[in-house]
């Protein structure tokens, strides 16, 4: 039930394509959540120094294990906006797949430093193809799932108002319609005024419909198993950091567990 955010953890290190061209090719199908052909790989792209200024960079290779997109809208350079997505070294990869995984695709990547002039064959692109891998029925089972109504006081500490048990939430729209219309307010004071804002609603088990070690994330973001954690760490990547998720990621097996406990 212990699932940790896994990403790059520098913001001076970036990738994105290495030509203009190839936009069609990569970013199009992955914003239409569909793979990529094998007719364009290897991807071809660059590593970029987002902070300008190499001297500033501490580690031993600008080679680390883990890298993120770079998206600068003034000059076209974006990332994908759907479905899943990591930059990783062949050290990564070499843990994940061992794992059970959603339906995906590793693809290589050719990455080209200009500052070195280098060019390295050691990364792939892990894909998965997904319509909504926060909230989406697809993959959460909502009629197992439990829920907290979050307030918060003057100094921002969240406070429990409200739990809603299994069977109260039934659908991706029952979550919505209840953030709407079901949940009460708080206030706060900022110097003279006060403002009015509504609570918010979370999931506290999380339930989902499949055994995966890998429970989907973002484009640069993985939610992955506890024993994946361990498996990286043990290996030495770099770049990379776990961020402990708040709410309880269940899987069925853990499920039933509970259940029969």
């Amino acid at each position: 039930m212990k699932f940790f955010e896994f990403a790059p953890r520098s913001f001076q290190w970036d990738v994105n394509l290495l030509s203009d061209d190839d936009y069609e090719h990569i970013i199009v199908p992955m914003n239409k959540n569909t793979w990529i052909k094998e007719a364009v790989l290897p991807i071809k792209m660059r590593l970029i120094d987002a902070f300008e200024n190499l001297d500033v960079w501490k580690g031993e290779t600008l080679f680390v294990d883990v890298l993120r997109w770079y998206t600068n809208l003034g000059t076209g350079d974006v990332e994908p906006d759907e479905g899943v997505s990591m930059i990783m070294s062949k050290k990564v990869k070499e843990v994940i797949e061992k794992y059970r995984l959603p339906e995906h695709r590793f693809y290589p990547i050719s990455l080209y430093c200009k500052e070195l002039n280098q060019e390295s064959n050691g990364y792939f692109l892990f894909h998965i193809t997904v319509d909504n891998a926060l909230v989406g029925e697809e993959i959460i089972d909502y009629p197992k799932c439990t829920f907290v109504e979050i307030t918060e006081d003057q100094d921002r500490n969240k406070i429990t108002v409200n739990n809603f048990p299994e069977g109260s939430v039934k659908s991706f729209e029952e979550k919505q319609n209840l953030r709407r219309n079901g949940l009460g307010t708080h206030t706060k004071k900022y110097g003279s005024k006060e403002l009015t804002h509504k609570n918010k609603l979370e999931f506290d088990n999380k339930v989902y419909k499949y055994d995966y070690d890998v429970l989907w994330g973002l484009s640069n973001v993985l939610f992955l198993s506890e024993e994946i954690r361990e498996a990286l760490e043990k290996v030495g990547i770099t770049n990379g950091y776990f961020f402990e998720l708040k709410e309880n990621m269940i899987r069925p097996f853990e499920y039933d567990q509970m259940k029969n406990s």
